[in-house]
């Protein structure tokens, strides 16, 4: 597996989504699961530069969803989303189907972004107790992969 980050840099990034709602409030303060899930959408930008080398922009997407009907504590929904342009620097020119099968290489440093916006959107909604992941695991980088699911613990 090719590691982007090895011939992109991160050119730009710009915050595009920042969506909370707190659905049920609750004063339990007991432990619950919240489903955490990554999304990565590359697509080639189009320049009039005449460069060799191309640029991608990334839409990473990041969501929280915590509690069911059945469970106690707090339900809610959040998103943080981002448009970040990645452009290639060295290498030969990278074409789009190499640079998809390999995007998920970029969630190490596009998710540490995305989880602190949601953190600060989560404080936001009052719920300080809920624990994000700070690093993702090198496992979750497989190629046929655009989804990242990730379980974590609120409490």
């Amino acid at each position: 597996m090719m590691n982007l980050l090895d011939q992109f840099v991160l050119q730009h990034v710009q915050v595009s989504v920042l969506k909370a709602k707190l659905i049920h409030v609750s004063k339990d303060a007991g432990s619950q699961q919240a489903k955490v899930e990554l999304n990565l959408t590359p697509r080639l930008m189009q320049t009039d530069s005449g460069d060799e080398l191309p640029s991608y922009q990334v839409s990473a997407r990041l969501s929280c969803k915590g509690g069911a009907e059945k469970d106690a504590g707090p339900k809610f929904v959040a998103q943080v989303g981002f448009e970040a342009i990645y452009q290639q620097v060295e290498g030969d020119p990278v074409d789009v189907s190499e640079f998809t099968a390999n995007h998920a290489s970029l969630t190490r440093q596009l998710y540490p972004l995305l989880q602190q916006e949601l953190r600060m959107l989560l404080v936001r909604l009052g719920l300080e107790q809920i624990h994000l992941p700070f690093d993702l695991a090198a496992k979750v980088n497989s190629p046929e992969q655009d989804t990242i699911r990730i379980s974590g613990a609120l409490h």
